[in-house]
């Protein structure tokens, strides 16, 4: 017969020891555990903090260069390309428009190079009026130097056009149907009437 005082230390037997944790799981457990100091929490780190440097100073650097060149200005202004009247006036649209800019800012000269008809007698007669009034001819052609002036061709075919020409110049827009023909290479308004 057994002895219970043996029977009950086999009962009262000693747990199984857990078996041990591998290496990647006590590094898990470390990675999970919030860091208890500066040092410890090292972040940012200088593998952070240098590419974000760089990355600000690229984008500092480029959008200063890019400012302080759309903003430069030499000393001398280029004034717009001289441009003879054959390309000014190639298509029926471009001489409506160079014409009546022309005629609207007080340059006889060159709107008579695009004139033709009665069109040109009245830019003859505008400019025997300019010639007797020079002094005021000048404050005018200085003062309209802000004119714009925009055209629609509403009818072409191979000798004839029709265009509506409109023009702004402080506030005050003017509305025109021109009449052009072609001669040689360019077209020549023939007749200007206000809408």
């Amino acid at each position: 017969m057994a002895d219970p005082a043996t029977s009950s230390e086999e009962t009262k037997a000693e747990p199984t020891p857990a078996p041990m944790a591998t290496r990647t799981e006590t590094e898990e457990r470390k990675r999970t555990l919030p860091p208890l100091t500066e040092e410890q929490l090292d972040s940012p780190s200088r593998n952070t903090l240098i590419p974000l440097f760089v990355v600000f100073a690229v984008t500092f650097l480029s959008w200063g260069s890019a400012r302080f060149a759309c903003n430069m200005h030499p000393p001398e202004s280029r004034s717009p390309p001289k441009l003879s009247t054959d390309k000014l006036a190639g298509t029926p649209k471009d001489a409506a428009i160079e014409a009546i800019q022309r005629w609207d800012s007080h340059d006889y000269d060159g709107a008579l190079e695009l004139a033709a008809g009665d069109a040109a007698v009245e830019l003859q007669t505008a400019q025997a009026n300019c010639r007797a009034h020079a002094n005021e001819c000048a404050r005018d052609r200085e003062a309209s130097a802000g004119l714009l002036t925009e055209a629609a061709v509403m009818r072409s075919d191979g000798n004839t056009a029709d265009a509506d020409v409109t023009t702004r110049f402080k506030g005050a827009t003017k509305k025109y149907r021109v009449h052009l023909i072609r001669e040689t290479l360019i077209w020549k308004v023939t007749t200007r009437t206000p809408e």
